[in-house]
């Protein structure tokens, strides 16, 4: 109990540090990676439970939702990345205040 309770303190403290960086900045790029700290903390949460509570059980593995996770959070990037560019492509700059300006 003492791991799980270990990696879920990790987890939380990451996404705490994931939630900061999210509120406090208004640059796209520290936005998008505080935004995938917070998924792989909880990606790191998923796996630190799954693996205590269905290990060595015949059950699907905590792994493979930890890798859809993980899929979905690459997407995420991409269609972030791709929307910071467009601002950049149009403004000059990325700042998050500039999507407000853009009509889609």
């Amino acid at each position: 109990m003492m791991f799980v309770s270990a990696i879920s303190f990790v987890a939380i403290l990451l996404f705490a540090i994931g939630l900061y960086g999210v509120i406090t900045s208004r640059v796209g790029i520290k936005m998008l990676i505080s935004i995938e700290i917070m998924i792989n903390s909880a990606i790191l949460n998923l796996i630190g439970i799954g693996s205590y509570f269905y290990a060595g059980s015949g059950t699907i593995s905590p792994y493979v939702f930890a890798l859809f996770a993980i899929a979905i959070g690459v997407i995420e990037s991409a269609v972030g990345l791709g929307l910071l560019i467009a601002v950049y492509h149009r403004f000059g700059r990325i700042d998050i205040s500039l999507l407000r300006e853009i009509r889609w």
